[in-house]
């Protein structure tokens, strides 16, 4: 099921749960009596002493800096007001602070409560409320609570997009083991004076277990992230060990106490987390993708985590109060996972990009703008449009301004102009020579920001490919230019990514695309130009020769009319691209008929054909033109025919010829074609076409068939 849930769906849901068990801590801890009253533990004394009193609570009357000795006859003790239990020596100890706790909060209970202080001042009688004020919740509370809530949050949304990985499956772990022991700690250490004992014990015991899921799943991720360093099947000895170390720590039995069943166990969770961590350095010392990322993995966890171990675990180790406050050494775990977010836009941790980063913020935006709503509706007491339209505006003018800064300094990227990105390439195409390789090594600077680009490849690909984990980016070879390697994206600050893999692809297919449409149309242009050449020399000069040569005034004006004609097809071919066939048939009519009404012979013309708008190759027409050209010269000149008849048919994009007329036709004595029937069955022979002539009775007929495109001629 959770395979079909969007990373964004999985993201609300985890806040749906974070909300929903903050929400339970909070009515925990404002479900417990109140006296208004700040105590502070005397450790010199042993007894607790009146800090400051709410000036609207219970116990208003008690003065600020008396010792309260007693709570409803109770003896009330230093050890009473502790943040953390673990410090006590035994479970033996344990055991009896949370009988002590028990006792006290049940007296807090009573309708009339005795409140005796040190010295002579009479006892004050005051009656609990049976609930706290939010207001009266110290800030510890709220720096635990929003704490265990981002790095569960943090766990969850890197889980949502590498859900078959399990170093991210770790790192949720690790993110719900600190949202358990922060929300449980939330609870016990923001108490005025005491809780049910079973509740405190039930709590502590969660907090154990938070912490120590948290050690146990960052170890195994140092062991298997980046490299893995022993197989996946070793990492199952640690949660069974652990979870017989929790189990037995919470049945207090086994150990002496929680400094031997929980403080040192964690400890040395600690210590391997930070083993793991030299591990994966030393063992990416050729690889400096992947030392980049430890370097700046292990450093967020090995000073966030091992501050806290420090100043908070360490000295309960050897039965020492801690100087810092628990609660809000919880920020450091904050920080922990705010740094696994920032290297994943920075460094690419668990392969993620700024997509990513992208998701995380705008659900942040999401929330904040629902927070800050509430906020307004609750405190500043404003209808829920005004609310709602006061924190849209909010969002919209410093998150996501803030937003846009952090995104552009973690992931330090800036957006290319496709259009002037397409015009750049464009330039590079039509550049010549070494000019062409300097303008492309500028784009791809200009789009990528290498600190180096090198043409020293051995093996080129054929698309573009990142090599060394991301710090190289190398391009095939295009169309001449030599392959290249960028080396260390945008001045070294960060690694290449498989965006911009895909952007140096595109690239790389309009330049190529540029390039070939470039020679196409040189190609093109180069074999127009040689046409044209070969017509004016083969066709026309050959004709004005022969009218320069010839003995009779027909024979002369006939050639200069060809010649005239063969110019004006050859200058409409230059300007149109070709002719249609339809164009052609009919520019064809018109000189057959001329020729013929010169020479005193009929003509009739059939047109059976619909090929429409089929535009003929030059050399095609140019065929069709001087077949038959050629045929009516013949006819003209040997037959001694009264009428010729030329039938034209287009079948399957083949053309049919059929000339006859009604002379002499064939002699007895022919041995072969003439030159000028020689050159025309040469020239079917080139298009692939059928040349026939023969004796019509009377007459000669001649029929010729080819194809009319020029792919289909070979």
């Amino acid at each position: 099921m959770l395979k079909s849930l969007t990373p964004f769906t999985i993201l609300v849901l985890t806040a749906i749960i974070c909300l929903a068990v903050a929400s339970a801590a909070l009515f925990i801890v404002l479900n417990q009596p109140w006296l208004g009253v700040k105590l502070v533990a005397d450790t010199e004394s042993g007894f607790a002493r009146v800090g400051q009193t709410t000036s609207n609570g219970p116990a208003k009357t008690l003065a600020p800096g008396s010792s309260l000795a007693k709570i409803g006859g109770i003896v009330l003790q230093a050890n009473d007001l502790v943040e953390e239990p673990d410090v006590a020596e035994s479970y033996a100890a344990l055991g009896l602070f949370f009988e002590r706790q028990s006792q006290l909060h049940a007296a807090l209970l009573g309708p009339n409560v005795i409140l005796e202080t040190s010295g002579a001042s009479a006892p004050h009688g005051v009656t609990p409320a049976l609930r706290r004020p939010v207001a009266s919740l110290p800030p510890a509370f709220w720096v635990q609570i929003v704490t265990g809530v981002f790095s569960l949050m943090v766990g969850a949304w890197v889980w949502s997009l590498r859900r078959e990985e399990l170093a991210a499956r770790l790192l949720a772990g690790a993110g719900l083991g600190i949202f358990a022991a922060a929300v449980a700690a939330a609870i016990y250490s923001s108490r005025e004076v005491a809780l049910t004992g079973w509740l405190f014990r039930a709590l502590s015991a969660i907090n154990h277990f938070g912490a120590l899921a948290f050690g146990v799943a960052m170890a195994s991720l140092f062991l298997i992230y980046p490299r893995r360093l022993v197989p996946v099947r070793a990492l199952w000895l640690m949660p069974v060990v652990y979870g017989a170390i929790w189990a037995m720590d919470t049945g207090w039995t086994g150990f002496s106490g929680p400094a031997e069943g929980y403080h040192l166990p964690t400890v040395i969770l600690m210590i391997a987390i930070l083993l793991g961590a030299f591990l994966q350095y030393k063992a990416s010392r050729h690889d400096p993708a992947a030392r980049a990322a430890v370097r700046w993995f292990a450093l967020a966890v090995g000073l966030c985590a091992g501050t806290f171990v420090t100043i908070v675990l360490m000295p309960n180790l050897f039965g020492i109060q801690p100087s810092v406050s628990q609660g809000y050494a919880f920020v450091l775990f904050g920080v922990l996972f705010l740094g696994v977010a920032a290297g994943v836009a920075r460094y690419r941790l668990f392969e993620l990009e700024d997509w990513a980063f992208s998701i995380l913020t705008y659900f942040g935006a999401m929330v904040l703008l629902i927070i800050f709503d509430a906020l307004l509706i609750s405190f500043v007491t404003l209808d829920r449009p005004a609310a709602f339209a006061v924190s849209l505006l909010a969002v919209a003018l410093v998150y996501l301004p803030c937003r846009d800064w952090l995104a552009r300094r973690l992931m330090l990227r800036r957006e290319v102009d496709r259009e002037e990105l397409f015009g750049r390439i464009v330039d590079v195409a039509l550049a010549m020579g070494g000019a062409r390789a300097t303008r492309w090594r500028q784009v791809l600077k200009d789009a990528f920001r290498p600190l180096q680009v090198s043409k020293k490849i051995t093996d080129a690909p054929d698309t573009p490919t990142i090599v060394a984990d991301g710090l190289s980016l190398v391009l095939p070879s295009i169309a001449g230019l030599a392959p290249l390697k960028l080396s260390y994206a945008h001045s070294g600050r960060r690694l290449f990514s498989p965006r911009d893999r895909r952007l140096a692809g595109e690239i790389c297919a309009m330049l190529a695309h540029a390039i070939t449409s470039r020679e196409a149309h040189e190609k093109g242009a180069t074999e127009e130009r040689m046409r044209i050449a070969r017509d004016m020399h083969d066709n026309l000069g050959a004709q004005l020769l022969s009218a320069l040569h010839s003995e009779t005034r027909e024979r002369k004006d006939t050639l200069i009319r060809e010649t005239i004609s063969d110019l004006r097809d050859i200058v409409n071919n230059a300007a149109q691209g070709g002719k249609s066939i339809d164009e052609l048939l009919a520019d064809l009519k018109v000189e057959a008929a001329e020729r013929l009404a010169a020479a005193g012979i009929g003509f009739d013309w059939q047109d059976m054909c619909e090929a429409g708008e089929i535009v003929l190759a030059p050399n095609v027409a140019h065929s069709l033109r001087s077949v038959l050209r050629e045929v009516i010269s013949n006819a003209i000149r040997h037959s001694g025919a009264g009428k010729v008849c030329v039938k034209v048919r287009v079948e399957d994009e083949t053309i049919s010829l059929d000339v006859s007329d009604d002379g002499r036709g064939l002699p007895d004595d022919r041995q072969s074609n003439g030159n000028g029937l020689h050159n025309v069955q040469v020239r079917m022979l080139a298009l692939q076409g059928t040349f026939v002539v023969e004796d019509a009775l009377p007459g000669l007929r001649v029929r010729v068939r080819f194809p009319l495109h020029e792919s289909e001629v070979g």
